[in-house]
Protein backbone atom coordinates (compact mmCIF):
# COMPACT_ATOMS: atom_id res chain seq x y z
CA UNK A 1 0.00 0.00 0.00
CA UNK A 2 1.84 3.16 -1.19
CA UNK A 3 2.05 6.30 1.29
CA UNK A 4 -0.74 8.06 -0.72
CA UNK A 5 -3.47 5.82 -0.04
CA UNK A 6 -2.41 4.94 3.96
CA UNK A 7 -2.74 8.86 4.65
CA UNK A 8 -6.18 8.55 2.80
CA UNK A 9 -7.07 6.07 4.55
CA UNK A 10 -6.06 7.61 7.62
CA UNK A 11 -7.98 10.50 6.98
CA UNK A 12 -11.14 8.45 5.98
CA UNK A 13 -10.28 6.86 9.66
CA UNK A 14 -10.46 10.06 11.20
CA UNK A 15 -13.56 11.09 9.82
CA UNK A 16 -15.93 8.01 10.28
CA UNK A 17 -14.27 6.85 12.93
CA UNK A 18 -16.99 8.01 15.39
CA UNK A 19 -19.64 6.77 13.60
CA UNK A 20 -18.04 2.93 12.59
CA UNK A 21 -17.11 2.50 16.59
CA UNK A 22 -19.63 1.92 18.51
CA UNK A 23 -19.85 3.97 21.36
CA UNK A 24 -19.39 1.37 23.95
CA UNK A 25 -15.94 1.15 22.98
CA UNK A 26 -13.64 3.78 24.48
CA UNK A 27 -10.94 5.79 22.10
CA UNK A 28 -8.59 4.52 23.92
CA UNK A 29 -9.30 0.76 23.17
CA UNK A 30 -10.68 0.78 20.00
CA UNK A 31 -7.15 0.25 17.55
CA UNK A 32 -7.36 1.00 14.03
CA UNK A 33 -5.49 -1.29 11.77
CA UNK A 34 -4.50 -2.46 8.47
CA UNK A 35 -5.58 -6.16 7.78
CA UNK A 36 -2.06 -7.81 7.95
CA UNK A 37 -2.95 -10.45 5.05
CA UNK A 38 -6.02 -11.45 3.01
CA UNK A 39 -8.28 -13.94 4.37
CA UNK A 40 -11.51 -15.44 4.37
CA UNK A 41 -13.88 -14.17 7.19
CA UNK A 42 -16.71 -15.31 8.89
CA UNK A 43 -19.44 -12.20 8.66
CA UNK A 44 -20.76 -11.86 12.16
CA UNK A 45 -23.09 -8.91 11.72
CA UNK A 46 -27.11 -10.07 12.61
CA UNK A 47 -29.06 -10.40 9.91
CA UNK A 48 -25.96 -10.39 7.55
CA UNK A 49 -24.82 -7.35 5.27
CA UNK A 50 -25.69 -6.36 1.57
CA UNK A 51 -22.52 -5.78 -0.39
CA UNK A 52 -23.48 -2.24 -2.92
CA UNK A 53 -20.96 -3.14 -5.31
CA UNK A 54 -22.14 -6.54 -6.08
CA UNK A 55 -25.68 -6.46 -5.64
CA UNK A 56 -25.73 -9.36 -2.96
CA UNK A 57 -26.09 -10.11 0.98
CA UNK A 58 -24.44 -12.33 2.54
CA UNK A 59 -25.79 -13.96 5.14
CA UNK A 60 -24.72 -14.03 9.58
CA UNK A 61 -22.28 -16.85 9.08
CA UNK A 62 -21.61 -17.14 5.59
CA UNK A 63 -18.05 -16.14 4.86
CA UNK A 64 -16.55 -12.95 2.63
CA UNK A 65 -12.66 -12.31 1.63
CA UNK A 66 -10.77 -9.37 3.61
CA UNK A 67 -7.87 -7.82 1.64
CA UNK A 68 -4.46 -7.16 2.74
CA UNK A 69 -4.14 -3.44 3.57
CA UNK A 70 -8.27 -3.28 4.20
CA UNK A 71 -8.73 -1.26 7.55
CA UNK A 72 -9.72 -2.70 10.66
CA UNK A 73 -10.49 -1.32 13.72
CA UNK A 74 -10.88 -3.59 17.37
CA UNK A 75 -14.40 -3.79 18.91
CA UNK A 76 -15.43 -5.91 21.90
CA UNK A 77 -16.23 -9.75 22.53
CA UNK A 78 -14.06 -12.27 20.89
CA UNK A 79 -13.48 -16.12 21.99
CA UNK A 80 -10.21 -16.63 24.29
CA UNK A 81 -7.21 -16.15 21.08
CA UNK A 82 -9.15 -14.25 18.53
CA UNK A 83 -9.64 -10.40 18.31
CA UNK A 84 -12.74 -9.20 17.27
CA UNK A 85 -12.32 -6.48 14.34
CA UNK A 86 -14.80 -4.51 12.36
CA UNK A 87 -14.28 -3.26 8.72
CA UNK A 88 -14.34 0.56 8.45
CA UNK A 89 -13.54 1.28 5.23
CA UNK A 90 -15.75 0.98 1.92
CA UNK A 91 -15.56 -1.62 -0.91
CA UNK A 92 -13.69 -0.32 -3.59
CA UNK A 93 -14.01 -3.77 -5.78
CA UNK A 94 -16.52 -6.76 -5.51
CA UNK A 95 -15.29 -9.93 -4.08
CA UNK A 96 -15.23 -8.56 -0.60
CA UNK A 97 -16.50 -7.86 2.12
CA UNK A 98 -19.43 -5.21 3.25
CA UNK A 99 -18.60 -2.29 4.75
CA UNK A 100 -18.57 -2.88 8.45
CA UNK A 101 -18.43 -6.48 8.49
CA UNK A 102 -17.96 -7.53 12.07
CA UNK A 103 -15.36 -10.47 12.01
CA UNK A 104 -13.13 -12.46 14.33
CA UNK A 105 -9.09 -13.05 13.44
CA UNK A 106 -6.61 -14.22 15.72
CA UNK A 107 -5.23 -12.59 18.28
CA UNK A 108 -1.67 -13.24 16.49
CA UNK A 109 -2.69 -11.29 13.28
CA UNK A 110 -4.40 -8.52 15.23
CA UNK A 111 -0.93 -8.07 17.37
CA UNK A 112 0.93 -8.47 13.95
CA UNK A 113 -1.30 -5.44 12.33
CA UNK A 114 -1.13 -3.30 15.23
CA UNK A 115 2.94 -3.30 15.36
CA UNK A 116 3.06 -2.76 11.16
CA UNK A 117 0.32 -0.08 11.49
CA UNK A 118 2.25 1.51 14.78
CA UNK A 119 5.85 1.34 12.38
CA UNK A 120 3.75 3.05 9.17
CA UNK A 121 2.67 5.38 11.27
CA UNK A 122 5.62 6.54 12.84
CA UNK A 123 7.25 7.05 9.15
CA UNK A 124 4.54 9.13 8.69
CA UNK A 125 5.30 11.19 11.21
CA UNK A 126 8.35 11.43 10.36
CA UNK A 127 8.08 12.42 6.73
CA UNK A 128 5.34 15.01 7.95
CA UNK A 129 8.10 16.23 9.90
CA UNK A 130 10.65 16.30 7.57
CA UNK A 131 8.60 18.38 5.07
CA UNK A 132 7.64 20.69 7.86
CA UNK A 133 11.44 21.22 8.02
CA UNK A 134 12.25 21.73 4.57
CA UNK A 135 9.34 24.10 3.83
CA UNK A 136 9.57 26.02 6.99
CA UNK A 137 7.05 29.18 7.72
CA UNK A 138 4.95 27.63 5.14
CA UNK A 139 3.78 25.18 6.10
CA UNK A 140 1.14 27.13 8.23
CA UNK A 141 -0.29 28.38 5.10
CA UNK A 142 0.05 24.99 3.00
CA UNK A 143 -2.04 23.79 5.67
CA UNK A 144 -4.57 26.73 6.25
CA UNK A 145 -3.32 27.57 9.82
CA UNK A 146 -3.70 31.42 9.98
CA UNK A 147 -1.92 33.23 12.29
Amino acid sequence: MSMRMSAAALLLIAAGASVAVPSAVRAEDADIVFMPRTMNVTLLNEGGKYVAIDLKHIPQGGTCRMDEGAVIVRVAGAAPGMTRVRYVAPQTHSGGCPFLTTFDMPAEDFKKAQADFAAKEAGAKAKVDQIKKSIGDKWDDIVGNKS
